[in-house]
């Protein structure tokens, strides 16, 4: 990934870094689905993401 490590400044941002980790992780062969938990050492907020296919219209 060309962006890896970079730092995010905008959801724009985010969405594209997202979209290339996705893409990434899928042409390696690892299964992308499901939810994990992201705590912030920095933050008082824990995060749940998850991702889940759906069909492309």
């Amino acid at each position: 990934m060309s962006r890896q490590g970079s730092a995010v400044t905008s959801e724009e941002q985010f969405k594209d870094q997202l979209d290339e980790l996705v893409a990434s992780a899928r042409s390696n062969g690892v299964d992308v689905e499901g939810a994990w938990s992201c705590r912030l050492d920095v933050d008082r907020y824990d995060f749940e993401v998850l991702v889940s296919a759906v069909d492309a219209v």
